[in-house]
């Protein structure tokens, strides 16, 4: 019987690694499988918008080889919160090169899981990082061999919240949408992937009220039941 498959979980934007392991040592009870946070940090993000993000995505990659070089398994399942989410898609890679590299993460995913990732996003310039991704990576690349899985949360409506609404119009036109407090719902649904999308849940463990993290009923709700039945050889 193979190993298990290892969770490796991105976090998002401008977060320490510190801040998810409650979320790691809940997702691992849940999943009954090791988890593995990418040692990514607010000083990448900040390399990245100055240099480039070839060092973040190194981190996912370094992530990804210690999980299963420690579980002994072939694949792992990546977790991607918010931007994180963003460059896992980046990491999974494919024929097109990001940043002068081509990336073959996809070689080493049995799924992409993301938690409030903004996919989607307007035509603005300060998202032209996260619209090179969508170019060169659209959608779903490599289903069926990855299982892409959007988690979205639409706890918060843009349409009676104005700090919300000014947050979501960040990443688009009209911000009048459902979503998670810092991501419209439509945003987080990557095309072609299975969405889920919670109506309770907000963004991050500092908003008020549960989270995609917040406990293990709640990732029980986004978990694929595969996973749970030990499909990928466990």
């Amino acid at each position: 019987m193979e190993p298990r498959s290892p969770i490796v979980l991105v976090g998002g934007l401008n977060t320490w690694p510190f801040r998810y392991r409650k979320f790691a040592r809940l997702l691992e009870e849940a999943a009954g499988r090791r988890v593995f946070v990418a040692g990514i940090n607010p000083l990448d993000w900040l390399w990245g918008r100055i240099s480039g993000y070839g060092q973040l995505i190194f981190q996912v990659a370094t992530a990804v080889d210690r999980a299963l070089l420690e579980a002994g398994a072939e694949r792992a399942v990546l977790v991607g919160h918010s931007a994180g989410g963003i460059a896992c898609r980046v990491y999974l890679g494919g024929d097109p090169p990001y940043g002068g590299r081509r990336y073959s993460g996809h070689r080493r995913v049995s799924h992409l899981i993301t938690l409030g990732s903004p996919h989607r996003v307007a035509e603005k310039r300060p998202l032209a990082p996260i619209l090179e991704v969508d170019r060169l990576f659209p959608g779903c690349p490599h289903e069926p061999q990855i299982e892409y899985v959007s988690v979205a949360g639409s706890a918060v409506d843009g349409a009676k919240s104005w700090l919300a609404r000014k947050r979501y119009e960040r990443l688009v036109e009209d911000g009048r949408v459902p979503g998670d407090g810092a991501v419209p719902a439509e945003c987080a649904v990557l095309p072609g992937s299975r969405a889920v999308v919670l109506d309770d849940v907000r963004h991050a463990p500092i908003s008020r009220g549960k989270w995609y993290g917040e406990d293990r009923e709640t990732i029980l709700r986004w978990w694929p039941e595969s996973l749970l039945a030990g499909e990928d050889g466990a």
